[in-house]
């Protein structure tokens, strides 16, 4: 485990995007919100592909916040699922026929154009897909046990802070040894309570974090329209549509 970075010119603005799914207006309408406010470091938590119907122009906009922005690309489960490298767990036939339709669409390896980093910090700051307990675990973060848990690992490492994605719900954890933040999802969200789309803003100051959801007001329906038009089974379509009331 190479040593963490030291403090981090302050403050540091961090724009954290994650789990994009193919769903590229949110995915643009969030890079854009981000912009607008400002931040010295743009973060892409991976999962770009999967679930949604335009997997090609999610491509294209990480292509240019890579070269605008000098996005970090964080390789998600879903991107090492394409890149056909760290992931053999089975798959629902709704996900891997999902799959199968974006793979259709797409070169053979749609990734591989990209600089991908398993995790990136700051500070005091650690920030991966999943959680912090190293590649290839894609362990979901749900439980106060599972908090505690990835509080006492970032500690070990010598972080005091982690933000992750993969669970597709806001939530923050505060451990006697390290916090612990999961950020919502742009592309598919999970919490039924506020199923807009969410990205989340954060600042570095010294040895202290500050991180806050930023919920975007956005229309499903022609989101669901477009999965309906492609030639996905209908219990495919369905069961990706359920996510969005």
């Amino acid at each position: 485990m190479p040593p963490r970075a030291g403090p981090p010119e302050l403050p540091l603005k961090i724009a954290f995007i994650s789990d994009i799914h193919s769903a590229a207006a949110p995915y643009e309408a969030a890079l854009e919100a981000a912009r607008q406010e400002g931040f010295d470091q743009l973060v892409i938590m991976g999962d770009l592909l999967t679930y949604g119907p335009e997997p090609e122009r999610c491509l294209d906009l990480t292509r240019e916040v890579v070269e605008r922005d000098r996005a970090v690309l964080i390789l998600g489960n879903h991107d090492a699922m394409y890149r056909q490298q760290g992931y053999d767990r089975p798959l629902p036939e709704w996900i891997r026929e999902s799959m199968e339709w974006t793979r259709g669409r797409l070169p053979v390896d749609p990734l591989e154009d990209f600089h991908w980093q398993e995790r990136w910090s700051s500070g005091p700051l650690l920030v991966s897909h999943a959680n912090p307990f190293g590649s290839g675990d894609w362990s979901y973060l749900r439980s106060d046990e599972d908090y505690e848990r990835a509080a006492q690992a970032l500690a070990g490492q010598g972080f005091g802070y982690g933000v992750f994605g993969h669970v597709h719900r806001f939530a923050e954890y505060q451990g006697q040894a390290a916090s612990v933040f999961t950020i919502g999802s742009v592309g598919q969200p999970r919490n039924r309570d506020d199923p807009r789309p969410h990205w989340a803003m954060g600042e570095l100051t010294g040895e202290n974090l500050t991180l806050s959801p930023r919920p975007l007001d956005f229309d499903w329906r022609d989101h669901c329209r477009a999965l309906r038009s492609t030639n996905m089974s209908e219990a495919t379509i369905e069961q990706l549509c359920r996510f969005y009331p």
